[in-house]
């Protein structure tokens, strides 16, 4: 099994949405690599709750992308 880079986006057809996952979509985002757009139809997401993504990690780093119960 090869080992997942750095710069590399998760799968569009992901469903468990893990901290690594989320950053890299968030690298994707900052760098221009993808437009909101792009990552809201590539994985279904919403714009809210990318946003809420950005706004956890701004706060908290990787530790606030983590799933809460």
């Amino acid at each position: 099994m090869r080992k997942r880079g750095e710069n590399e986006l998760p799968p569009p057809n992901t469903k468990r949405w893990t901290p690594p996952r989320k950053v890299a979509v968030l690298q994707a985002l900052r760098t221009g690599k993808l437009t909101l757009e792009q990552a809201r139809e590539r994985y279904a997401l919403s714009a809210e709750e990318i946003s809420a993504w950005k706004r956890h990690f701004e706060r908290h780093g990787v530790y606030g992308l983590h799933a809460t119960r």
